[in-house]
């Protein structure tokens, strides 16, 4: 059960971002970009042991550009672009919110929301996954967990928007410039004031929700403050359904195109979470991930400076031939499959138990409803340079029920 390289359309960015990974690993694995003034890094080994050494290979980029005001409030709370002792503090605390227990008990209600909404779609031939399904799916369960009206929920893509492709420039940036940020700024300030309405409000009246329990959370006689808390909110907010949407849209778009490959996960569902897995590591939903280095360091021959930026290609690292055997092949049967698409280490995705499940559930639903989908018209890719999906994806789908 395995598919060559998903490459249906050769001219598409996407397509071309594969063949220039796969030089760059064999030809320049670690590469000074001086048009962009940082390095970018394209080998697994040499990803994984950057990601490990946080003393060499600092995430927190605050120093590499002056953030307009509403960011530098969002910022507070960001920890995943903080290093130790601040991130494990701050990463404490949520993990005491966001609890294996917690999320498994929501499978119940995941499931249920992914049957309302195709029940929706039923008697329709023709259906936009991403707006259908893989969007309001992880977006309804987010509101939900945090206690915030489903009426409110339209606003919320744009804020997500605003934080993860931060003005969608059109350079590949590394870090966000200034003038980016303030192109949306106002969204941001936006989404501060809704979430900290709500995250006082709580303080005041808990109510279990998953911001009552940030504001109460406690390790150690530390709590978040206000800003914390709304920082983790923004964090939830990309990594609860932004990861979801894209992941779920480039597993539909693959079986989609190889219908033998849906057909084999109808007859053993039990590949599902696996499957997910590989779409992960194949055509996972982050491209790469920046650090700033400390000190001066040698990666793979190459010295590179203190104070650089480093662009971590981890869609390439999750293509190494070294690392995996037939890496331009998808297999759901791949063993074993360390992939980097929720990160590794002390950096590893927080959300990654939440977005799991959701991948797991509404695949399975996909699967049960439709008897067959295919694409049905062009799709609209995300860019590639930012996020591997799709903003749009229709189907013709057929169904027994």
């Amino acid at each position: 059960m395995s598919a060559g390289l998903d490459l249906a359309d050769q001219r598409s960015e996407y397509a071309s971002l594969v063949r220039w990974w796969a030089r760059m690993r064999e030809s320049k694995p670690v590469h000074y970009d001086a048009e962009l003034g940082n390095w970018h890094v394209f080998r697994y080994d040499d990803v994984v042991r950057i990601i490990g050494d946080h003393e060499t290979f600092s995430s927190d980029l605050r120093s590499a550009v002056r953030q307009p005001e509403q960011f530098a409030i969002i910022a507070r709370g960001a920890f995943n672009g903080f290093d130790p002792p601040e991130h494990t503090t701050l990463r404490s605390l949520v993990r005491t919110a966001l609890t294996p227990r917690m999320i498994a008990g929501l499978e119940p209600r995941i499931t249920a929301i992914a049957h309302e909404l195709l029940d929706s779609l039923a008697g329709r031939r023709q259906v936009e996954l991403v707006a259908d399904l893989a969007y309001p799916l992880p977006l309804i369960v987010i509101a939900e967990l945090m206690n915030i009206p489903l009426a409110d929920r339209h606003r919320f893509r744009a804020w997500a928007d605003a934080l993860f492709f931060q003005g969608r420039g059109d350079e590949p940036v590394v870090v966000a410039t200034e003038e980016m940020l303030r192109s949306v700024e106002p969204l941001i300030g936006e989404m501060n004031a809704y979430f900290l309405d709500h995250i006082r409000y709580r303080r005041q009246h808990p109510a279990g929700d998953l911001i009552s329990m940030l504001a109460a959370a406690e390790v150690a006689g530390a709590r978040l403050t206000d800003e914390e808390v709304l920082g983790v909110c923004g964090f939830l907010l990309v990594a609860g359904h932004i990861t979801t949407t894209l992941v779920l849209g480039n597993a539909v778009h693959l079986l989609a195109t190889r219908p033998d490959l849906a057909a084999a996960l109808r007859r053993e569902p039990g590949l599902i979470p696996a499957t997910v897995e590989e779409v992960l590591r194949f055509r996972g939903q982050l491209p790469a991930t920046p650090r700033r280095t400390t000190r001066e360091v040698t990666i793979a021959g190459q010295v590179v400076p203190a104070g650089e930026i480093l662009l971590l290609w981890i869609a390439s690292a999750n293509r190494d031939e070294r690392q995996f055997t037939h890496a331009d092949r998808f297999d759901p049967r791949r063993e074993p499959n360390r992939h980097l698409g929720f990160g590794r280490g002390i950096h590893f995705c927080v959300g990654a138990p939440l977005a799991r499940l959701e991948q797991h559930i509404a695949l399975r639903a996909v699967l049960d409803r439709w008897d067959a989908f295919s694409l049905d018209g062009p799709v609209q890719p995300e860019d590639v340079r930012k996020a591997i999906g799709f903003r749009t994806l229709p189907l013709e789908v057929s169904s027994a029920r």
